[in-house]
């Protein structure tokens, strides 16, 4: 059962809130490179006050899906007592949580459910949308692909993440599992709102120069993840790593070249 926490209305499976009815979904995955496929089964309660909600609308199973290592989270909410989620493989790697909770869909008033703990006496409680309603287990599941370093892309051991920095250079981590390009928030703004237009300069203004200084740094850092598979990738490609810049738009495939022809592209659309 998950941790008790101080709610303002009864939630079921927040310790002895409410004493009828429980939440234990099934939860089971596929993983390959391609597709993640989560099975979420039995979703439902055995308490008549929130399964009514949820037969009506009013109540909806909110998943939440994240991955610490690969910085992903998306949620999905259904009425369904069963919900088949398929993910991009490529977003999901090592530990995956997935939390399910009851949350309101709609306002609800007068809300005091069947088992509701005496101590709350005959109090009911109104309700916004959103509001959690009963608490699930957690679950976590581990996705181990086989890497083959032969057709592994630089985006399998880096990262690019929004730092507490307001503005300033972008900073580089390296202690972690990926190479980690940290962009100021004000930044960070300015990358999302070019990141699917123009990948090619963004390769050159932020990959090339976070890949040359990790070839650089590799036996620094040898043992941590990103570095062991930077080597395998560099041994696998016969790429010389005596000069790290050269060996950088090497692995990444003539960047300025293509940064070149992606700009005069979107200039010639233009014109």
């Amino acid at each position: 059962m998950p941790t008790a926490v101080s709610y303002p209305h009864p939630v079921l499976g927040n310790a002895d809130d409410v004493t009828v009815g429980t939440i234990n979904p099934e939860v089971t995955f596929r993983a390959t490179d391609e597709i993640v496929e989560l099975n979420v089964r039995n979703l439902t309660t055995a308490n008549p006050t929130f399964d009514t909600l949820l037969a009506a609308g009013s109540a909806s199973w909110a998943i939440r899906v994240q991955c610490a290592r690969t910085y992903f989270r998306t949620e999905f909410t259904t009425a369904a007592q069963d919900r088949d989620i398929t993910l991009n493989g490529h977003d999901l790697e090592g530990r995956v949580d997935v939390e399910i909770t009851l949350i309101a869909a709609k306002a609800i008033s007068a809300h005091l459910p069947t088992g509701t703990h005496p101590d709350y006496g005959p109090t009911s409680f109104d309700l916004e949308p959103g509001e959690v309603l009963g608490i699930g287990p957690a679950f976590s599941f581990e996705i181990d692909k086989q890497f083959d370093p032969l057709r592994a892309p630089v985006a399998s051991f880096m990262r690019i993440s929004k730092g507490e920095h307001a503005d300033g250079p972008f900073r580089l981590a390296l202690e972690g599992d990926f190479v980690e390009v940290i962009l100021s928030q004000a930044d960070w703004t300015r990358y999302a709102g070019v990141k699917d237009r123009v990948p090619g300069v963004l390769h050159v203004a932020l990959v090339l120069p976070a890949l040359s200084e990790a070839l650089r740094r590799i036996a620094e850092f040898s043992g941590r993840r990103w570095a062991d598979r930077l080597r395998a990738i560099v041994e696998a490609r016969d790429v010389d790593t005596t000069h790290p810049l050269d060996a950088a738009q090497i692995l990444l495939q003539d960047p300025l070249t293509r940064a070149f022809d992606e700009l005069n592209a979107a200039l010639d659309r233009e014109n």
